[in-house]
């Protein structure tokens, strides 16, 4: 199993990539539960078959059982994943918060499990 190698932070963070996000969730439809169980399923599988996910820095991102509850805060209802869906058609104004990059990561690290990175750019 290959290594998933995350995008820079900088980038993770940027306007951009959650515009990019963003457009995405709209494309595939994207629910409250239905990013959790995309997001989850894929984490969990590819850790479970061997796999790493790797930072900017090449250090892996510890994966555990509750990594998608803990990257949104325990706050369960997932409203940030359609929240977010605003931003498809207008360029959010500023980076997203610090306390948002494992949750950016994770969401990098699915795409790009499902062989659909997200594109910034």
């Amino acid at each position: 199993m290959d290594d998933i190698i995350l995008l820079p932070a900088s980038v993770l963070l940027s306007p951009a990539f959650k515009q990019a996000l963003a457009k995405r969730f709209v494309e595939d439809c994207m629910t409250r539960m239905g990013g959790f169980i995309f997001q989850d399923s894929r984490i969990q599988n590819f850790k479970d078959d061997g796999g790493r996910i790797l930072n900017e820095k090449r250090v892996a991102i510890y994966i555990h059982d509750d990594v998608v509850e803990e990257a949104y805060g325990y706050e369960l209802s997932f409203s940030w994943t359609t929240d977010i869906r605003v931003f498809a058609d207008r360029m959010p104004e500023r980076n997203s918060p610090g306390s948002h990059l494992l949750r950016l990561q994770l969401w990098d690290a699915a795409y790009k499990i499902d062989d659909r990175p997200i594109i910034v750019g």
